[in-house]
């Protein structure tokens, strides 16, 4: 969903979720800096301990304005009201919202939305407890809004990404589906190359 020379990370909130975000996106992405915002310095003083052995360097963002000049931008904080406003973003971004993980959090300005192309794991989770529930529980936004579903993404039968100058969100909440096949893969990749220790549960 990313533009192909997307390469300033920004991220809002430090914490665990930051970790693999950080490791995934620079996975896929040239990245040639990384930001992160955190209200709390230990959480980035942890940050920075984490991602050192993994060659990962970051620079500490002094506001969360400065966290948004980027490419591609992740929130990953508890908020409950939106913290990340329209007038940060700028066209091209793509935004990988992930602390609203229940409902009533949000993180982004709802004209971020609007301004969108918003993409989803599941309607009905996202529109429970994602980025989008309280903006489609005001009607703000509804899911004639929504430009695809991950899965659409990512079997090809729609694009992430159309043109340079859109803003793209995904609004991710997580999937259980995706979570056991996750799982399995790790399984048989542990099996094949004979690591990890059988454990009998029962």
């Amino acid at each position: 969903m990313a533009r192909k020379d997307a390469s300033r990370l920004g991220v809002i909130g430090g914490g665990q979720q930051a970790i693999s975000q950080i490791c995934a996106i620079a996975s896929v992405r040239k990245l040639r800096d990384i930001k992160v915002y955190d209200l709390n310095p230990k959480t980035l003083d942890n940050l920075e301990k984490v991602l050192k052995p993994l060659g990962i360097k970051f620079q500490r963002a002094q506001t969360m304005e400065e966290a948004c000049d980027c490419d591609i931008l992740v929130t990953t904080t508890p908020s409950r009201k939106p913290i990340v406003k329209n007038e940060w973003i700028k066209p091209g971004t793509h935004i990988n919202a992930i602390g609203a993980d229940a409902e009533g959090k949000e993180e982004l300005d709802p004209e971020i939305l609007k301004n969108s192309k918003i993409i989803i794991d599941d309607w009905a989770q996202a529109s429970h407890s994602g980025e989008i529930n309280i903006p489609v529980a005001k009607g703000l936004i509804s899911e004639k809004d929504i430009y695809a579903g991950l899965g659409d993404i990512v079997a090809g039968k729609k694009p992430g990404r159309t043109d340079e100058k859109s803003i793209t969100v995904f609004d991710s909440t997580g999937l259980g589906v995706q979570d056991l096949y996750t799982a399995a893969m790790v399984y048989k990749l542990a099996k094949s190359a004979k690591a990890g220790k059988d454990i009998e549960l029962i």
